[in-house]
C-alpha cells in the first residue's frame, strides 16, 4: 500500500521540466502584453507629437503673418505721418529693416564667435597639458 501511496505523492508533484515550461510561458505572456502595451501608447504618443507639431507649425504661421501686418501698419503709419507716397514710405522701411537686421546679424556674430563652455575648456585642456607631462615623464 504504501508502494501505492508512493506513486500518488509523486504523480502529483510536478516535474522540473514543467515546471521550467510554465516559467518560459508565463515570461513569454509577460512579454507579449508589455509589448502590446508599448505599441498602443506608441501609437497614442505618435498622434500627441503630430498634434504637437501641428501646434508649433500653426504659432509660425500665425506669428509670421503678425509680422507682415505689423510691417504694413508701420507703413501706413509712415504714410500718415511723413505724408509721403507709398512707394517713398515703402522703400524708407526697406531701409530702416535692413540696416536693423544688419546690426543684430552683427550682434549674433559677436555672441556666436564667443565660446559657449569656457571654463569646461579649460578644464580639458588642464586635463591635456597634465597628460601630455604624465606620459613624457613616465616615458
Amino acid at each position: 500500500m504504501e508502494s501505492d501511496a508512493s506513486r500518488g505523492a509523486h504523480a502529483s508533484e510536478p516535474a522540473p521540466g514543467d515546471s521550467i515550461r510554465s516559467l518560459i510561458v508565463s515570461f513569454l505572456s509577460y512579454l507579449e502584453l508589455r509589448l502590446k502595451l508599448l505599441g498602443l501608447e506608441t501609437r497614442e504618443t505618435g498622434i500627441q507629437f503630430l498634434v504637437l507639431a501641428l501646434l508649433l507649425i500653426s504659432a509660425i504661421v500665425f506669428f509670421a503673418g503678425f509680422v507682415a501686418m505689423l510691417i504694413v501698419f508701420l507703413l501706413y503709419l509712415m504714410m500718415l505721418i511723413f505724408h509721403w507716397e507709398w512707394g517713398w514710405s515703402a522703400l524708407a522701411l526697406a531701409a530702416v529693416l535692413v540696416i536693423i537686421s544688419i546690426v543684430l546679424g552683427l550682434i549674433f556674430r559677436s555672441k556666436i564667435v564667443e565660446p559657449l563652455f569656457p571654463v569646461t575648456f579649460a578644464e580639458f585642456q588642464k586635463d591635456c597639458q597634465w597628460l601630455e607631462h604624465t606620459t613624457k615623464n613616465s616615458g
